[in-house]
């Protein structure tokens, strides 16, 4: 297996240029991701059968036609699982290449199973064992070490060849459009922001609140995502999900309150103690009326049980006649997904949020008919 490690501007260009008409491209990065909101990317590996590139970003790099090649439609994009990946062009790059195809979801379609790994896929497909030894490695280490670009250069160097297997039998079965449209489904969502007032809604626990508990987390909830971003801190960084619960249901006025809540830290304290109670005390000014509602978990419902086996049973009569595993049409996740689209949001509401996968893209062309009592 032979590479090119890329850390000046000539060698990228020349790469560029060398793979400028290759259709396809077998594409990964390596990033690292310890304290911080967005992945720090470190290596981008690209492989089109004959040349292999590892691009170190943290050079001084002008990546202008880089990006033009990831962008053209005329170049597939190979990937494996790649949702962290796209994550990493979202921030570095500013987009995400397009037209992709994940192997990983095209073995799901094939009937392979769910989240089947890089490692396991390439010695199912060439019967060949990779070393898994360096994927917790320090990526943002210079200079790497031969043993982690060589683990680099063999996700896209065997890539290729397992896309090259996977390919035939996904075309055969008319299924090549459905993982690339899946693909752009995942960068919707990737790419998508939740509005401020919503993103308490997704705390866990946050059922438990009542409407002046929640009216206090709705503040927390926008006040930690806006910081995690400016700061590019993981949320857990500047206040733990359950902390936020239990300063929402015990409300303190002052940093010594704040500090006796169980499980709170003293370094959240710290670090954001006075902003804490400032979120409190708008949370505690808001009017009685305009507290948000006491949540209901989709089980409250009583009629929750007969509505997910109903949209089950439709969608593995959908999926048999498809040709396609039920569990990939939908997971349990996307059939809540649907009921509490319809049972939990507001028309408002639906207008500013992403809507369910299952009425989206390629499944709603399927099921469009068969859930049509769901589609609003």
């Amino acid at each position: 297996m032979q590479y090119q490690l890329i850390t000046t501007q000539n060698q990228l260009n020349q790469f560029v240029s060398s793979v400028s008409n290759a259709p396809i491209l077998a594409i990964d990065t390596e990033f690292m991701r310890r304290r911080t909101l967005y992945p720090e990317v470190a290596l981008i590996q690209v492989y089109d059968g004959s040349h292999l590139a590892l691009i170190d970003p943290l050079c001084e790099l002008d990546f202008t036609l880089f990006w033009h090649l990831l962008k053209d439609e005329k170049v597939l994009k190979v990937f494996h699982s790649p949702s962290e990946d796209i994550e990493v062009f979202q921030k570095f790059a500013g987009f995400v290449p397009h037209p992709m195809f994940d192997t990983q979801f095209a073995l799901q379609l094939l009937g392979e199973g769910n989240c089947v790994g890089f490692a396991s896929m390439v010695k199912k497909l060439l019967d060949v064992e990779i070393d898994k030894s360096e994927s917790r490695t320090n990526w943002l280490q210079r200079p790497l070490t031969e043993k982690q670009l060589d683990y680099a250069a063999s996700d896209v160097y065997f890539l290729l060849p397992c896309f090259e297997k996977i390919a035939g039998q996904i075309i055969e079965k008319s299924l090549f459009d459905i993982i690339i449209q899946e693909s752009q489904l995942i960068a919707s969502k990737r790419a998508f922001e939740v509005p401020d007032d919503h993103v308490y809604l997704d705390i866990k626990n946050a059922w438990q609140l009542k409407p002046r508990d929640l009216a206090v987390l709705k503040e927390l909830a926008a006040w930690r995502r806006a910081k995690a971003q400016k700061k590019n801190l993981a949320l857990s960084f500047v206040l733990k999900e359950l902390n936020m619960v239990e300063v929402a249901k015990r409300r303190p006025t002052t940093l010594v309150s704040l500090r006796n809540i169980p499980g709170i830290e003293l370094s959240e304290i710290n670090r954001s103690g006075k902003e804490i109670l400032q979120c409190v005390e708008r949370g505690k000014a808001v009017t009685e009326s305009n507290c948000p509602e006491k949540l209901l978990r989709l089980i409250d419902y009583p009629n929750y049980k007969k509505a997910a086996k109903d949209i089950s049973a439709i969608i593995k009569m959908v999926a048999v006649d498809a040709g396609i595993p039920a569990d990939v049409f939908a997971s349990k996740k996307q059939i809540n997904q649907l009921l509490s689209w319809n049972w939990k949001k507001t028309a408002e509401e639906r207008a500013v949020l992403l809507k369910p996968d299952l009425l989206q893209n390629w499944r709603y062309c399927y099921v469009k008919k068969a859930l049509s009592q769901w589609d609003v």
